[in-house]
């Protein structure tokens, strides 16, 4: 176990160290032995931006995992301390398919009795509120249903905040099934740290069965769950996911309320909560489970929201917290990697473009042969590697590795997309990850072009001969298949098991 966490850090290390040396090895060529033309300064200077971009990310990963490995406590002994707040579970629905509200709200109902009261918070507008009414009657629950949407699901968890006087303040997506300890756990958490602004649990996709984007979902909350939430929560950055959480009501009450102005309710209420000194907790316990979008159009909706939403928080991150002299160096990495984390499209396109480039001489000036051996092929190898490792030390299924790559190579145009809607603000329908259906082909046509670019650009690159562009070649083939998921992503989905039918009469 020590070699092997030794071998860990050196590969952390290494992997930093070639980012660096790229960096700095760049720039020596570029001002110093100035020898390329426009194009080249242009493209160098771009190419090494998106490798720092790069670097602050694998920085705050390598860190979180090995705080994780290290540090990480999930105080198991808590599950067995009895909690002694009420809480009040708000569960928000907003036009869901009237059988999915049923099944999840009967299940949420059954596992958080345990010194809570349910809120169904039904804003739907499509018929559905008028459905499940008698339902929700039968079943005894109390609902609130709102005839404006003020606010979004931030106006609703609000309005319900103050129509109730519970202590602490759970909330749960009506696409989300609690263990029956869920609320004993993390409301215990609550109880014994009083600094505790909330705890946040992780979201488990229990329908993965569906479909391939279903787990391919699954393994990006694999990273972010398993590997950047614990590092979060030694560091103290940790943010909230806006379901399967818990608030203290003093806490939420000190800062007004859910943020009402952002599309990501969620983490921008963290950063109200945080500035007013509040601290957030994270258990990675399996106590919450989920469902994963099932469509590409919901799971571009849903990743558009996040992205968008994210995207025009920065300024209040960076004026918040990053620029805050009490930040913690280490805190200011983490929270810089999440802020500017949704402009990772600009930056894979500079990838992508790299070996068409190659073919018209444009060229980033540090590659001659020595540089490219010592700087480029280490850095590319070791980030490979620790990506690789890191997950597989945490137990991730090896798919995972390839499909996480996969997935924000696919998304790389929504990333560009949701930057042009947050600098022109420009604003679009909400709609949940649960909604649309298979996508025209032709939506894709961005992803296909670049296919074809890639594969053309390997092929030609294998005909001119010579090292360099043999490696570069190599690497356009590479990125070539990161695009291959996205024949098998846009399919229809299956039943999962937790969506087939169960004995319950309404």
């Amino acid at each position: 176990m020590i070699i092997k966490r030794v071998l860990i850090l050196i590969l952390i290390y290494a992997t930093l160290i070639f980012i660096f040396s790229g960096i700095i090895l760049s720039f020596y060529y570029l001002y110093i032995f100035h020898h390329g033309s426009i194009a080249d300064d242009v493209f160098s200077v771009l190419f090494w931006i998106a490798n720092l971009f790069f670097a602050v990310q694998s920085l705050s990963l390598l860190l979180a995992f090995r705080r994780s490995m290290n540090y990480y406590s999930e105080t198991k002994e808590l599950n067995y301390l009895g909690a002694t707040g009420q809480v009040a579970v708000l569960v928000p629905v907003y036009n869901e398919d009237i059988n999915m509200v049923r099944k999840n709200l009967m299940a949420i109902l059954n596992n958080t009795k345990y010194n809570a009261n349910i809120y169904v918070l039904d804003d739907s507008t499509d018929g559905s509120f008028e459905k499940n009414l008698e339902f929700y009657k039968k079943i005894n629950v109390r609902y609130i249903h709102r005839k404006n949407r003020n606010g979004y699901k931030a106006g609703a968890l609000n309005n319900a905040i103050r129509m109730t006087n519970e202590e602490y303040i759970a909330v749960i997506d009506i696409d989300q099934m609690p263990a029956p300890d869920f609320i004993k756990v993390v409301s215990s958490l609550l109880d014994k740290h009083h600094d505790a602004g909330f705890v946040q649990v992780p979201q488990y996709y229990a329908n993965t069965d569906s479909c391939a984007l279903a787990y391919m979902a699954d393994g990006q909350q694999f990273i972010f769950y398993d590997i950047l939430m614990e590092g979060k929560s030694i560091a103290g950055t940790v943010f909230s996911c806006g379901t399967n959480i818990v608030y203290r009501r003093r806490a939420l009450e000190s800062v007004n309320g859910f943020d009402e102005e952002n599309l990501v309710e969620d983490i921008a209420t963290s950063i109200n909560l945080i500035k007013n000194g509040w601290t957030g907790y994270y258990y990675n316990e399996k106590l919450v489970f989920g469902r994963a979008p099932v469509t590409m159009e919901g799971y571009i909706n849903q990743q558009w929201r996040w992205a968008r939403g994210s995207l025009s928080l920065i300024p209040k991150i960076f004026k918040n917290i990053i620029m805050n002299k009490n930040t913690k160096i280490s805190q200011k990495i983490d929270w810089t990697a999440t802020s500017i984390w949704y402009l990772f499209g600009w930056f894979y396109l500079i990838f992508l473009l790299a070996p068409a480039l190659s073919l018209l001489g444009i060229y980033v000036l540090s590659f001659n042969y020595v540089g490219y051996i010592i700087i480029w092929m280490p850095y590319s190898i070791f980030s490979i590697l620790a990506f690789s490792i890191l997950q597989l030390q945490k137990g991730a299924p090896k798919r995972y590795i390839f499909l996480n790559m996969a997935a924000n190579i696919i998304m790389f145009p929504l990333s560009i997309n949701a930057t042009i809607s947050t600098v022109m603000h420009k604003k679009r329908p909400f709609t949940t990850a649960r909604t649309g259906g298979v996508l025209p082909w032709i939506r894709f046509w961005p992803q296909f072009a670049f296919m074809i670019l890639l594969f053309t650009s390997g092929i030609l690159l294998i005909i001119r001969g010579d090292l360099f562009n043999y490696i570069t070649a190599f690497w356009a083939f590479l990125e070539f298949t990161f695009f291959i998921p996205i024949f098998f992503i846009n399919r229809a989905p299956r039943i999962s098991n937790i969506d087939k039918p169960v004995f319950i009469e309404y």
